[in-house]
């Protein structure tokens, strides 16, 4: 009685060439895309600190205009319930009495104060900084010693615009005594870092409390 084996047909060189080859593509493709993905998140992280500075600065100026005070002050533009001012060296300085104090937050937020923003620029490197002042206040008195905090290091750029109650345009420069400006405008500009550009971006806040307090 005759055995009948049948042939065990294995792979070919060029089938196991073949499937390693495409496996390398596989593998190449998903590295690749590891990397990107790996970049962008880095490149996100990196920017995270200076957008969240961003938002919380926005968002504290954003309830403190909401409350603008304008109390009757004597003494000159010094005391002018709301000023804005530019210079051509990139320096400004925003300046204004509100009800609601909002960044440290705390019982300080429940009365008045006279805020300012300052922007300065170091003269050798160029670099600007963002410092804001607040001094407590009690109707038309002060009641307490300006204190600072350090907002953003290492700009190359910050701008802040205001639009007079008409909004016919942005100004750099505003100074009113009794009429509050309708909207703010604010532009930011970081530092190129290795390999992440600069960071560019802009907003708006609407002044959306029109009505004067008198003390």
């Amino acid at each position: 009685m005759g055995c009948n084996l049948s042939a065990k047909k294995g792979f070919t060189l060029i089938e196991i060439l073949l499937a390693m080859l495409i496996a390398s593509i596989l593998i190449l493709g998903l590295h690749f895309a590891y990397q990107q993905a790996h970049r962008i998140w880095l490149s996100a992280e990196s920017r995270r600190p200076v957008y969240h500075n961003a938002r919380v600065i926005i968002e504290t100026l954003r309830q403190e205009l909401s409350c603008l005070y304008f109390p009757q002050i004597e003494g000159g533009d010094a005391n002018t319930p709301f000023v804005l001012s530019a210079l051509p060296d990139g320096t400004a300085e925003l300046a204004f009495y509100t009800l609601n104090p909002s960044w440290a937050g705390g019982i300080k937020s429940s009365r008045m104060a006279r805020v300012r923003y300052s922007v300065t620029r170091d003269e050798d490197s160029g670099e600007i900084t963002v410092e804001r002042f607040e001094q407590p206040f009690s109707g038309e008195k002060a009641i307490g010693k300006e204190h600072s905090d350090v907002l953003f290091k290492g700009l190359t750029n910050f701008k802040i615009w205001a639009a007079e109650p008409e909004f016919t345009e942005w100004k750099e420069s505003y100074d009113a005594k009794d009429r509050p400006p309708r909207a703010i405008k604010i532009a930011v500009k970081t530092k190129a870092a290795a390999d992440i550009p600069e960071i560019d971006f802009q907003t708006s806040i609407l002044v959306s409390c029109q009505t004067i307090f008198k003390s």
